[in-house]
């Protein structure tokens, strides 16, 4: 019996214009009526998914690719930090090379960028998933939340509890630079997400299939009874920790190959499905 059910976000949980189904919704309340625990892992902060937990009762939140872990009732199970070394590692990189970067923090996120330069490289990568108007919607989604701030001193950065750093929209001559940089870091661990063209860093105590594990530990459910789906390189450490894990058929290969099943797409309510295959077997032990 499949006790707990956990789904990525983008390219998994949400539809290919970044949008939770209805059908999805009914699929994750029949599980949570079986009494399955439902839970969203994802890169993003929690506050950067409120419009999906507001549909969705007591989701459990795996947020910043492990580092936060959020239960049913809101309560911050644990947590796991950049150091400073790491962080100003970061932005010299960055400012070297001239690339975007994201510093997430529990209650905010923060770039040195401001808000129009930002905007400007993520529409040239945007359009090419999306029309005009689709772009703008995703960006809207993405970095238009009152938490999110533009144009930050580097020490004022360096002093928070960074979570998750997060370069974005790397430009082609400068990718196997920023990889080699990355990969020289001390006590982290590191995934390339392709879509946004960025790589993922936090510390290498967090990672999204440890979070999973930890919780399963605190609520007394076996490895066994846990199913995982995903899409992409951060999901990468979960999807190779279940023995019941899932890649979507929209992800990469190397994604696919960490996972023991394929299931249908996130054009198709790959998700939705899954989940009452789940609640017909789960129905019938």
């Amino acid at each position: 019996m499949i006790r707990l059910f956990v789904a990525d976000v983008d390219g998994t949980l949400l539809n290919e214009d970044s949008q939770l189904e209805e059908k999805t919704i009914e699929a994750i309340r029949r599980f949570q009526k079986q009494g399955g625990i439902f839970m969203i892992a994802t890169g993003r902060n929690s506050w950067e998914v409120d419009e999906i937990t507001s549909r969705i009762d007591d989701a459990v939140i795996n947020c910043a690719n492990g580092a936060v872990l959020i239960d049913e009732n809101g309560q911050v199970i644990c947590s796991r930090f950049l150091d400073e070394e790491t962080v100003r590692k970061v932005i010299g990189y960055c400012k070297e090379t001239g690339t975007p970067v994201e510093f997430h923090c529990p209650d905010r996120t923060c770039t040195f960028w401001d808000k129009q330069s930002l905007k400007d490289r993520a529409m040239e990568v945007f359009r090419r998933s999306f029309d005009e108007q689709g772009a703008e919607e995703f960006f809207r989604i993405i970095f238009e939340k009152p938490e999110m701030c533009f144009d930050l001193a580097e020490e004022e950065i360096c002093r928070g509890k960074v979570t998750k750093a997060e370069i974005l929209f790397m430009k082609d001559e400068v990718r196997g630079y920023l990889h080699k940089c990355v990969e020289s870091l001390n006590n982290c661990s590191f995934s390339f997400v392709d879509f946004m063209k960025n790589i993922e860093i936090t510390s290498d105590k967090a990672d999204k299939g440890l979070a999973i594990s930890t919780f399963c530990q605190i609520k007394g459910i076996d490895e066994k009874e846990t199913a995982v789906a995903g899409d992409s390189g951060n999901d990468i450490t979960m999807l190779k920790r279940f023995e019941n894990s899932y890649a979507m058929a929209n992800a990469d290969e190397e994604t696919k190959k960490a996972a023991k099943h394929v299931c249908g797409s996130n054009r198709e309510l790959g998700i939705a499905k899954l989940l009452n295959e789940i609640c017909d077997e789960n129905e019938r032990i």
